[in-house]
């Protein structure tokens, strides 16, 4: 039986770039320039190559891991509060965030950390499970770079990303990322099955 996909929430406030880093993962055709505002939550579903390791009696000497093609689900979620009346089910099986926010915006990093802690009190994931994107720019604008200092997002990981210049970086970042998730998630699945099979 084929697994479901993995499912990925995109969380950030207004304008910090969430729908073009969706459709640069995804591959989407949708076209990339004025703003429109995410109305509720749109999904992508794509395939993407990820690093998983090989069963311990694999035959293959010359790589700990396979290289597998991962069904992925990315939820582009609105910065509208109103989407918080359908946070319990938009976060119901979520594998993995992205957060991601504007390094030039004052108010950003603030409304991060908000948004981080009423989901995560849903979510309930460990920090591995999320992935901190800061949205610079490569046209000319100032890129006053501010360091996330609260305590809450300090152990995230994060990476800067230009669409213009760090597309490919990004790109692996998020392939690492998934790979990691996708780790946990097995191993999650395989501790749940060794303790039914031990009741």
């Amino acid at each position: 039986m084929a697994n479901n996909p993995a499912k990925v929430l995109l969380l950030g406030p207004a304008k910090s770039g969430k729908t073009t880093l969706a459709n640069f993962l995804s591959d989407a055709k949708d076209a990339i320039g004025q703003y429109r505002p995410t109305v509720g939550c749109r999904i992508l579903e794509f395939q993407m190559e990820t690093l998983q390791p090989a069963h311990q009696h694999s035959s293959s000497r010359t790589s700990n891991n396979n290289i597998n093609n991962s069904e992925i689900q990315l939820w582009d979620c609105s910065a509208d509060r109103n989407v918080s009346n359908c946070l319990p089910a938009l976060a119901s099986d979520a594998a993995g965030v992205l957060l991601v926010y504007d390094i030039t915006a004052d108010d950003h990093t603030t409304e991060l950390e908000e948004l981080f802690n009423v989901w995560n009190n849903y979510l309930e994931l460990s920090p591995s499970r999320y992935l901190v994107v800061a949205r610079k720019w490569g046209d000319g604008q100032p890129n006053r770079k501010r360091t996330i200092k609260m305590g809450s997002l300090a152990r995230l990981s994060r990476v800067e990303w230009d669409i213009d210049s760090d597309s490919h970086r990004v790109h692996n970042e998020f392939g690492s990322f998934m790979s990691s998730v996708l780790l946990d998630m097995r191993r999650k699945r395989e501790e749940e099955e060794i303790t039914i099979l031990k009741e």
